[in-house]
This record gives C-alpha cells, structure tokens and sequence, in this order.
C-alpha cells in the first residue's frame, strides 16, 4: 500500500495559506490546466449538496493543501501562467501585454474598452478532496476561483473553500480546521442555479464532526490512493512555443508576428 504522509507543521496563520496574487468560452474551449492524465480526476459538482473531505499538505509537496495558480485565460483556452510554478516566470502573453501598452495602448481591455484584448491572469486555485461517488471514496481535484471579491461581486468557490476551512474567531484563533488529518472537518458545497441564470452559484459550511482523513484513505481502493501525489505534477506546463499558439488564437497572427519579432530582439 502506497504510504501517504502529511504536513502538519504549517503555520496556523490563515494569511501565509492563501496564494498572493497581482489583481488585476465556448466551443472548442482547450482547458491546459492539468495534465491529460489528471482531466478525468477534475471534481465536478452535481446540483444539489456535495461532502467533500479537503486533503492535507503533503510532505513531499511544495505547496501547501491548496496550491495558487495565476491562470491565463484567452477566447480558445487557458492555461496555467508560468509564474505559478517558477517565482518571476514569464509567458508570451507578458511580452504581449508589455509591447502593446506600447505601441497600441488603446486595444487592451479595461473598463472602458471591453472588447479589447484581455492580457492578464486570474485567480485561481487547486486542491486534492476526497468525495463519495456511486457509494465509493475517490480522489478528486477541485479547481475553482480564487477571487477574493475585493473588486465587487461574489468571491470565487475556491477563496471561500479556503478561508471556511480555516475559520478563525475574534482573537485570531483557528476555531473551525477542516485541513487537520486527525481533527479535519468535512465541508459541504451546494450547487444551485435558479432559472434564467446564466452561471450556477454555489454556498458552503463547514460539518461539525471530526473526519480523520486516516480511516478514510484506508477504504480507498488502491487506485484512488495511488492518484493522490504532490499538486504541483498535476498541473500541465506549456513550453513557450506551445504559448505563442494559445495567443496566435487570440490575436491576430500578423500582430504576434510583431510582437514575437520584437521580442527575440530585445532577448
């Protein structure tokens, strides 16, 4: 049986768990965020209410239990920044941003101009749970929004799944943890959406009876078990060529000629 070991020696203080991140469609959509082998492993909720029991740090893992991605979305695809992974790291849609708040300022996006070209990342995070299908215990990944809806609206599912599970009271204190391997708390995430709705909405609570994680991973089958594994090998990392394809079909192929030239140039 594969052995599974966590980190229990993080810091308690809820700031230093969630990622920082710079604030700032349809068919035929390539979703790049986790490798091939890992789509089938992303959670998709059902309507109605979903436990989920949220997967610990693990000790062979660089992140923490939720890992902050910067994602780069675009009218093809999306995928995930470099700088997720690689602190400083660069994609060609920086060099995009960069050459055309130079030379053609008026055709970025912003609140003003929002058909412009939308060259910035989003929030988002990652998370290994553990949830019951079809009466079995299986691994998931529940990738969701990491918007903390500073900027008006309802803050992602993602940045709320990470400050329930470390709910603290008025001194500070972590009151509610549902990340402990022993004393852990499962989390319930309902999904609804009312009619006329474009999107559904989804609400959350935290349970109130302790789920060591132990026992549960023990009535896993071995596969389930064996998929569980660092989260920074789940997510997919695209080489720069690969890059230039996501924004050749985002822009037009003339302008990123002009902007790969000038970006080999001044390399």
């Amino acid at each position: 049986m594969k052995s599974i070991e966590f980190n229990t020696t993080q810091d308690d203080n809820t700031e230093s768990i969630m990622p920082s991140w710079p604030r700032t469609s349809a068919g035929g959509f390539s979703d790049q965020i986790l490798k091939p082998e890992y789509q089938n492993r992303k959670l998709r909720f059902p309507m109605g209410t979903t436990w989920l029991r949220i997967v610990p740090a693990l000790v062979t893992s660089a992140h923490s239990w939720m890992m902050g991605l910067h994602v780069q979305e675009y009218t093809g695809g999306r995928f995930v920044h470099p700088k997720s992974l690689i602190r400083n790291g660069k994609s060609v849609f920086d060099h995009a941003y960069s050459w055309m708040k130079q030379h053609r300022p008026e055709a970025l996006y912003s609140k003003e101009n929002r058909p412009g070209a939308r060259l910035l990342t989003d929030p988002h995070t990652l998370c290994w749970v553990l949830v019951e299908e079809d009466g079995k215990t299986v691994a998931r990944l529940l990738y969701a929004s990491g918007y903390d809806g500073r900027r008006g609206g309802t803050p992602g599912l993602g940045y709320q799944i990470w400050k329930a599970a470390r709910e603290v009271d008025e001194h500070g204190k972590v009151v509610a943890n549902a990340i402990d391997p022993n004393g852990g708390l499962k989390v319930c995430v309902e999904k609804t959406q009312t009619p006329g709705a474009k999107y559904p909405s989804y609400s959350l609570r935290v349970g109130r009876v302790a789920a060591p994680i132990g026992p549960i991973i023990e009535s896993m089958s071995a596969e389930e078990r064996d998929a569980l594994c660092p989260l920074e090998n789940v997510v997919q990392q695209l080489t720069e060529e690969e890059q230039w394809k996501c924004l050749e079909a985002y822009m037009a192929k003339e302008t990123v000629d002009e902007i790969r030239n000038a970006t080999m140039a001044n390399a």
